[in-house]
């Protein structure tokens, strides 16, 4: 009789997103990961797969996490263009809490050299870049956005900056100049 799982799938998905999130791929062992996830190695190939099979349910763990960021911060306000504001704020603020971003990382380390991991990542923009195109959409329509430039290519831009933010504090480490970052990023709508 097989024996019933004794841990919380989604807690353990979690620890080991955390420990992929730290250190990336390729310098997470699965030995680290046993030890992390606190299970044995068969409990994790029996329940999440392989090492990449556990990375691709762990980014995907990551991306739901951020979408619900996205949609929060969305949802703060009524008008469009506050709402795309408010997203680029959270990404501010979630780079000065977290230090660091999995999708930004996977980007750099994975995102040419890995067809699946690639794909996920391409889905994720296109999915920003949709939010971001029918909030600049609607802004224009209620005329608090002047711009003349395509809402698509301003969103492609204002999602591909998200990434700056990140960048400039994990190079840097400096509060205020990723503020700073941040206020262009916001100023460049138009």
């Amino acid at each position: 009789m097989p024996r019933n799982k004794e841990f919380d799938y989604e807690e353990k998905l979690t620890e080991a997103r955390n420990l992929f999130w730290k250190k990336g791929y390729n310098a997470t062992s699965m030995n680290e990961l046993v030890d992390t996830m606190e299970i044995n190695r068969s409990s994790i190939y029996l329940t999440y797969g392989n090492k990449h099979e556990l990375f691709i349910k762990s980014l995907g763990n990551y991306i739901k996490k951020k979408d619900e960021q996205y949609r929060l911060a969305a949802e703060k306000s009524t008008e469009p263009l506050q709402a795309v504001k408010n997203i680029i704020y959270s990404v501010y603020e979630s780079a000065l809490e977290e230090s660091n971003c999995m999708f930004t990382n996977t980007i750099f380390e994975l995102g040419t050299s890995d067809k699946e991991v690639s794909k996920l990542l391409t889905m994720q923009t296109l999915k920003a870049v949709e939010l971001m195109d029918r909030l600049l959409t609607e802004a224009k329509e209620n005329g608090s956005l002047k711009s003349t430039k395509d809402s698509r290519a301003i969103a492609y831009f204002l999602v591909s900056g998200l990434t700056s933010i990140y960048n400039i504090h994990i190079l840097f480490g400096d509060k205020k100049l990723t503020k700073q970052t941040t206020e262009i990023l916001i100023e460049s709508i138009g």
